[in-house]
């Protein structure tokens, strides 16, 4: 079997399980009698595991490139992590099943995303033809396990999420062998990524935007089930969000050479400040899902066009150690978001830390604005050998 369709079974395996566990794991912790500081707490140290964890597992796979069991074994940590969670009965077993959970998550997502890009080489304009198919099943998974909840409650989520990380496993493992080309230290070449023009002051941007996105996300799906919405609402607003980056991500490269990446990545960033400072404003669990679209078109534009960003900027052979050290900027930003988040919101109400959140996610794409100007990174025309092809016979 070719290539092509074994990603394509990898992310939609990956996402559905995203989608099963992302928009409810909040609710979950709470129904565990968790008070909302606790939750906060929780997603801090989740995403402090991901900050340590994401730059190890992207290192480790550039370090031995041809290795099948790097990769393949953060899914089946992520799985491992989830069944912990399946018993947790308090709030011990939460944080050891949600830490063991972030450290597996760290590897499997981001070093898929790079392992695409290095199979598609010149053609990585095409990575949001593939990524879209992660986005297309989050949107059934997150809409339908909604309903699933309602009626057995937020453990369930499970049920789906354990099996969804081992189809996965099985994905990656099938993908072929990178070549071993592998020669400059996994230390020296972050440092030499970090160190490029412009791209402290980018990565800085970056930090900020997902800081505030973290934040609004940690205590969006509270926000709905505080505001008398159910399970069933949670899932069809994340499902509705995710359902504009479909044909975001699908039509990315063509916007790319139009419009340029770097414009696409501001404009992204600036569309989740504004989702953040209109869900501010209401208070009417409905206006939640209609406002959610504006984060599905921004996460597009800004997580398309930051992976794309970063992998025409990294070294050959350090393509996983890139999206690594992206993930644990976001691994940062998510620590400080929940953790603050938290804290803002016991004191400000989820409102006002929407609010606090819009004004930093607008300082983020400002600095972003700063770090991209007169900069143009290539994106290749598409072509036949481009087209995410599932019935196809080419292959590597």
């Amino acid at each position: 079997m070719p290539w092509r369709p074994r990603v394509l079974v990898a992310y939609v395996a990956y996402f559905a399980g995203v989608g099963a566990s992302f928009p409810y794991l909040p609710v979950f912790f709470l129904s565990l009698g968790l008070s909302l500081d606790a939750v906060g707490a929780i997603a801090a140290l989740q995403a402090a595991t991901q900050l340590l964890a994401a730059p190890a597992w992207g290192g480790l796979t550039d370090r031995f490139p041809r290795s099948r069991v790097t990769h393949p074994a953060a899914s089946l940590v992520a799985a491992g992590g989830a069944a912990i969670l399946v018993v947790a009965g308090g709030i011990v077993g939460a944080v050891i099943g949600a830490i063991v959970l972030a450290a597996g998550i760290a590897g499997t997502g981001p070093v898929l995303d790079a392992r695409v890009l290095e199979l598609l080489g010149p053609d990585r304009g095409r990575f949001g033809s593939f990524r879209a198919w992660g986005s297309a099943a989050f949107v059934v998974a997150a809409a339908s396990v909604g309903v699933l909840l309602d009626r057995l409650g937020a453990r369930a989520m499970f049920a789906i999420y354990v099996p969804a990380l081992l189809v996965t496993t099985l994905a990656i493992v099938s993908l072929p062998a990178r070549p071993a080309n592998r020669t400059v230290s996994v230390l020296r070449g972050a440092t030499s990524i970090v160190r490029a023009a412009r791209m402290p002051v980018f990565l800085g941007g970056v930090f900020l935007v997902l800081l505030a996105l973290t934040a609004v996300n940690a205590f969006y799906s509270i926000q709905i089930v505080s505001l008398g919405g159910g399970n069933a609402l949670v899932g069809l607003t994340w499902a509705i969000g995710a359902t504009l980056e479909v044909p975001v991500m699908l039509s990315f490269s063509r916007l790319a050479g139009r419009f340029g990446t770097e414009r696409l990545i501001v404009l992204g960033a600036v569309a989740l400040a504004v989702r953040a400072a209109l869900s501010a404003a209401t208070s009417d669990p409905i206006a939640l899902l209609v406002i959610q679209p504006i984060e599905g078109f921004g996460f597009a534009c800004f997580f398309v066009g930051g992976v794309t960003y970063l992998a025409a900027r990294a070294p050959a052979g350090l393509a996983a150690t890139a999206q690594g050290l992206f993930a644990a900027i976001a691994g940062l930003a998510t620590v400080l978001g929940s953790a603050l988040g938290g804290v803002a919101a016991e004191r400000l109400g989820i409102s006002g830390l929407f609010a606090v959140a819009s004004a930093v996610g607008l300082g983020g794409a400002a600095v972003i604005a700063v770090a991209l100007r007169g900069s143009r990174i290539a994106i290749a025309a598409p072509t036949a050998t481009a087209q995410v092809d599932v019935g196809g016979t080419e292959g590597l």
